[in-house]
Parts: structure tokens; C-alpha cells; sequence
């Protein structure tokens, strides 16, 4: 009896054959940094920041996560990367059993509530009056000339990261869910350049931004079910960008709402292996 209660707690720790003990909510917050980011629009933007455990000479990828609207503030609380799999899921990449196979920087930035109309996003008709104005119920809306505090901010500090860490500028991957989905959308039609993946989960977007990312690899999410944001702007997109003939992938699953997409998507078995081979290099 003994031999068998040994033998159950030595595998109670075991990773998919791995020796190492599976991250708790705790280290994982520990090893996701809190940090303040003072931008050229006097926001300070809170932000958390995992560094490789892999430090040498090499220069690694950087992910970029865009959290929800509902995790809006100022906090730096776990609830900016509460729903961001990559982290929180069994097979975490901050583990080293993860980081051994795709070494890389994780950046989580959090989005003013300042306004009620502070979005990742800005377009046409968004107003602190009028927050929600100017959005189709296809799922689409026009790109405002200036983007909001929170996104200059944000695209300010990826660049400032690049700048003063050990990051390949030709690997910069940005994930972003609900208003973080409009987020990607909207960073990759302002800084069309930077990016050399991205994966929009459930966003509305601009259908007029095609021509600035068609070069950007893309794999896009919905929900067929989505009852906040309409899975049109999706289908929209991914149509448009076939018809451009860009590196883009579209998977919408059948009778899921909104949060449930972005569980079913980062348990997608080969999304982590595409976001890691692409690079501005290669694209």
C-alpha cells in the first residue's frame, strides 16, 4: 500500500510525461512581472512582463496578448491574463518545460477604464457619450484618424521593449480576444510592419484595413453563436483577405458563444507550433 501512495504522488506533478511540477495561479503571477510603462501621452500604462528563462545572446519572440473589456483598469491584477491559455492552461508557456521548446517574451498590457469609451481600439463614432457608436452589426467599423490613449500606449511600449530587450524585431506575434480581437486588428492596420503573426479572437475590425495587412499572417476565431460581437466581421475579413491571396487560417466553432471560442482556441494543438514559425523573414 505504501509503494502505491508513493508511486500516486510522484505522478501527481507530471506534465504530459514531463517531470516538472505544473505552474500554480500564484507562480504564474510571480513570474509575470508588473511593470508601468510612461508613454508620450502622459498614460501610464500598466503592463506585465515575462522574460525567458533562456538568456542567452540569441535574440527571442515576443508575444503580445490583448485582454477583454471587462478587464479594463489599473490594477495589473491576474485578470489581464485571466483567459490568455498560452498562460494560464495546463501546458503553460511560461513553464520551462515550454520555454525549453519556444523561448520567448510575454508582454500583457492593460487598457485604461478612464473613459467608458476607452477601448484597445478606436473608430468612428467611439465617444465617451457615445462609446458603442459607429459599430455594424456585421461586425465592422472605420478606423478613427488617432488611436485611443490606451492603444498609442501599447503600441509605444511593444516598441520600447524591442528597443531595450533581447527581442527579434522579425518575431513579434500579437493575440488578442473580444475587444483585445478589435485590438489586433486595429495595432496591425496601425503598425502593419510590426507584426509577424496575429490571431484575432472574436473582434469587430475595419474591412477597409485589408490592403495594410494582407502581408501579415493571420488565424482568426469566432464563435458561430456570439452574442456580443457579431461573427460576420470575421467571416468578413477572412473572405477579403482569401481574396488577396494572404497566409490566413479561420476557424469558427458551430454552437459556441463568445468566452467559450477563446478556450476552444488556445486548445488548439497546432496553434502555438504556427504562431512560432512564422517571421517577417520568411513571410
Amino acid at each position: 500500500m505504501k509503494i502505491v501512495v508513493i508511486l500516486l504522488f510522484l505522478c501527481f506533478g507530471c506534465n504530459n510525461g514531463s517531470n516538472e511540477t505544473l505552474l500554480t495561479p500564484e507562480k504564474i503571477d510571480e513570474l509575470l512581472v508588473k511593470n508601468t510603462f510612461k508613454a508620450s501621452n502622459n498614460l501610464e500604462l500598466p503592463y506585465r512582463l515575462f522574460s525567458p528563462y533562456n538568456q542567452s545572446v540569441e535574440k527571442k519572440p515576443l508575444i503580445v496578448f490583448l485582454h477583454g473589456r471587462g478587464d479594463r483598469g489599473s490594477d495589473n491584477s491576474p485578470k489581464t491574463y485571466h483567459e490568455f491559455g498560452f498562460v494560464t492552461n495546463l501546458n503553460s508557456l511560461v513553464s520551462k518545460q515550454l520555454q525549453s521548446k519556444y523561448p520567448s517574451y510575454i508582454v500583457v498590457p492593460q487598457c485604461s477604464a478612464k473613459t467608458e469609451n476607452e477601448e484597445w481600439a478606436k473608430w468612428v463614432g467611439n465617444s465617451p457619450e457615445t462609446p458603442f457608436d459607429g459599430l455594424g452589426e456585421d461586425g465592422s467599423y472605420i478606423l478613427n484618424d488617432e488611436p485611443s490613449a490606451s492603444g498609442q500606449a501599447a503600441l509605444r511600449l511593444i516598441e520600447n521593449l524591442i528597443e531595450n530587450k533581447n527581442i527579434d524585431k522579425d518575431r513579434i506575434y500579437i493575440i488578442g480576444l473580444s475587444m483585445g480581437g478589435f485590438g489586433v486588428w486595429e495595432f496591425t492596420a496601425r503598425k502593419p510592419n510590426l507584426f509577424a503573426a496575429a490571431v484575432p479572437m472574436a473582434g469587430y475590425s475595419d474591412p477597409f484595413q485589408i490592403e495594410n495587412i494582407k502581408h501579415i499572417p493571420f488565424w482568426i476565431f469566432h464563435g458561430s453563436t456570439d452574442k456580443w460581437n457579431p461573427v460576420e466581421g470575421s467571416r468578413t475579413m477572412y473572405n477579403l483577405l482569401l481574396e488577396q491571396d494572404a497566409d490566413v487560417t479561420y476557424t469558427e466553432y458551430k454552437n459556441t458563444g463568445h468566452g467559450d471560442a477563446f478556450k476552444k482556441a488556445f486548445n488548439e494543438p497546432e496553434l502555438l507550433s504556427w504562431l512560432f514559425s512564422k517571421s517577417k523573414n520568411s513571410n
